[in-house]
């Protein structure tokens, strides 16, 4: 599963999804992808809703594959560099 942690979409339905995933396939692994806001986030509810998703994560998935927006857009901006 890959979604955003800072969102309302990607930290409600990407975690909405992933106990479900528990129950149908309980014997498979659940790795999550997951992209956690940047300092500079333009969206006010970004930490209430990261926290609430890290609580999902925490509870239902195997392993956890955390990025950092941040350090993505720096980056991206160093290979537009090159």
């Amino acid at each position: 599963l890959v979604h955003s942690l800072g969102g309302g979409t990607g930290s409600g339905l990407g975690t909405y999804l992933l106990p479900l995933l528990a129950d149908e396939f309980p014997s498979v692994f659940r790795f999550v992808s997951c992209l956690f806001p940047g300092v500079d986030d333009d969206v006010i509810t970004s930490p209430y809703n990261t926290v609430l998703a890290l609580n999902q994560l925490i509870e239902h998935a195997d392993c956890v594959l955390p990025a950092d927006n941040g350090a993505l857009a720096g980056i991206v901006e160093r290979a537009q560099r090159r």
